[in-house]
């Protein structure tokens, strides 16, 4: 299952957010297709694979102390 998540910096965290990207841990199941750092909202955007919606939610919790995460199933075409 192929993921984007969407994610904007809470105030204040922008940094960590960016530090977080550049140090995420990638559980097992997932892989990393892209990452962009945005110059506008969001903040970052990854496009990721997942084995199923419940390790795509381990790894995206991560993300959540320090930012707004959408996240949404995607479908290559």
């Amino acid at each position: 299952m192929w993921f984007v998540m969407f994610a904007t910096a809470n105030p204040d965290e922008y940094g960590d957010l960016l530090h977080l990207i550049d140090n995420m841990k990638t559980p097992k199941g997932i892989k990393i297709h892209q990452k962009f750092k945005i110059f506008g909202k969001p903040d970052v955007v990854i496009t990721f694979e997942a084995e199923d919606e419940v390790v795509a939610s381990e790894f995206i919790k991560q993300f959540g102390r320090v930012s707004d995460v959408r996240t949404h199933l995607a479908i290559k075409v």
